[in-house]
């Protein structure tokens, strides 16, 4: 059932027929529900499960998402999970249908303008991960004060561990602390900067992966 608020001429929310209405970021917006009868193809198949590989990715790093896909989504209909959804399962997937992958190398989570990390790396200590990036002097860096961003996904146990705005990139280095019992897990690792201001940020930089099995 459609149902109508703020009285006539307003906007519809719920079901009417096969169209569902709704509300995104201030839009009225409807989707037709097919009806499927025909046994689905294996590109059909492929599709399903490479959707259904990064959505569990996303579900995980939402809260890094939000953040690192907020810019590309404001003032389109579209949500930053939308966003990132799109652009992953669009380059980061590997693989043929039954063994769809992430390819977490050419996976972003953040997309932006800014610039990004320069020689990135990591290394893991007894407490965490220690991150450095050079800092060139002959770089006239337009906002030394820009926040690194990191975030390390553990595919196994599907946990995250992140920071959103870390120290400056100024200060060319950062460290994250990890639970004793996620020092042995299998992770996958990247870096970003966002502007202090929060109007710009730059593409995710894959860092490779720590105790892949």
């Amino acid at each position: 059932m459609g149902i109508i608020r703020n009285g006539f001429g307003g906007n519809i929310s719920g079901k009417v027929g096969n169209i569902v209405f709704y509300t995104l970021n201030g839009k009225q917006v409807a989707r037709t529900i097919g009806k499927i009868t025909a046994n689905p193809t294996v590109p059909q198949l492929q599709c399903r499960q490479g959707m259904a590989v990064i959505n569990i990715f996303i579900k995980h790093v939402a809260a890094f998402i939000n953040v690192g896909f907020q810019l590309l989504a404001k003032g389109t209909t579209r949500t930053p999970n939308n966003m990132a959804v799109a652009y992953n399962k669009r380059n980061a997937l590997q693989g043929t249908y039954p063994n769809v992958v992430i390819a977490y190398d050419k996976v972003l989570v953040t997309q932006g303008s800014m610039w990004g990390a320069i020689e990135p790396s990591v290394e893991m200590t007894l407490q965490g991960l220690d991150f450095s990036w050079s800092c060139p002097a002959s770089v006239t860096w337009p906002r030394v004060n820009d926040q690194v961003m990191v975030l390390v996904y553990f595919p196994v146990i599907k946990k995250v561990v992140y920071i959103l705005s870390g120290d400056w990139r100024s200060n060319c280095a950062t460290s994250l602390a990890l639970q004793s019992n996620l020092l042995n897990e299998y992770m996958e690792v990247y870096i970003s900067f966002i502007a202090e201001n929060r109007k710009n940020i730059a593409n995710s930089t894959y860092l490779g992966s720590f105790n892949k099995p």
